[in-house]
């Protein structure tokens, strides 16, 4: 059996003394870095950031892996898109029922993750891990939300 690198693994090559890597004489198998799994809160961190990103960079477009042609210029168009994948809203308003601001659910079951109108923020939540990250409405939800609220 021979011993050589298989591709798509990655492999130590140096360290120090002591260590799994090819400079120390070791094979390549026993060189092969062995990833840590992400925690759940670095997979709930992970989400919550690619959610607020794709809000501030209008990246829309491939919401859940869909591709659409779109033009990233239109809020109001990228709003409904985003829309589509929205479980539920919660509304938030002022003393006399005029909008405030919004709360939609976008994922739930495993975390749940909530874009929150009110703080500009994707907060998620998984089991007693919570993540917030941050972001600019370049998409035009807020406003598209009020329309949808005043409408009713």
């Amino acid at each position: 059996m021979t011993d050589k690198p298989e591709p798509n693994k990655e492999y130590a090559l140096t360290g120090k003394t002591g260590d799994a890597c090819i400079a120390n004489g070791s094979s390549w198998k026993e060189s092969e870095v062995k990833k840590k799994p992400e925690t759940c809160n670095e997979q709930l961190e992970g989400m919550v950031k690619k959610i607020a990103l794709d809000i501030t960079e209008k990246a829309i477009t491939r919401y859940n892996g869909y591709e659409t042609e779109q033009d990233e210029d239109d809020e109001g168009a990228l709003a409904s898109r985003f829309m589509d994948h929205v479980y539920n809203i919660e509304w938030i308003t002022h003393q006399d029922h005029s909008y405030k601001a919004a709360r939609l659910l976008v994922a739930g079951g495993g975390p749940n993750i909530w874009v929150n109108l009110q703080t500009n923020t994707v907060d998620g939540y998984w089991g007693a891990d919570k993540r917030s990250y941050g972001f600019v409405d370049n998409i035009g939800l807020d406003e598209y939300l009020q329309e949808i609220h005043e409408d009713k």
